[in-house]
């Protein structure tokens, strides 16, 4: 299992009824990249479980999300 850096960035997301604000993670190794509801730091660790389940080259990787 190797530790890869993931960037993160606010963004506008389309909610059920409204815009809400979400993160874009986006891994450094390959370029893939998750969107996540809220912007908390357990929103960015969701995120980085998220990557490691989604990773398109089907590595286990441990993300390091940077923190918020």
């Amino acid at each position: 299992m190797a530790r890869v850096e993931a960037t993160v960035e606010e963004i506008d997301m389309d909610g059920d009824y409204t815009t809400v604000r979400g993160l874009l993670v986006t891994c450094l190794a390959c370029g893939h990249y998750v969107e996540v509801f809220g912007t908390s730091d357990a929103s960015a660790r969701r995120a980085g479980a998220m990557l490691a389940d989604e990773c398109p080259r089907g590595a286990r990787n441990f993300y390091v999300v940077e923190e918020l």
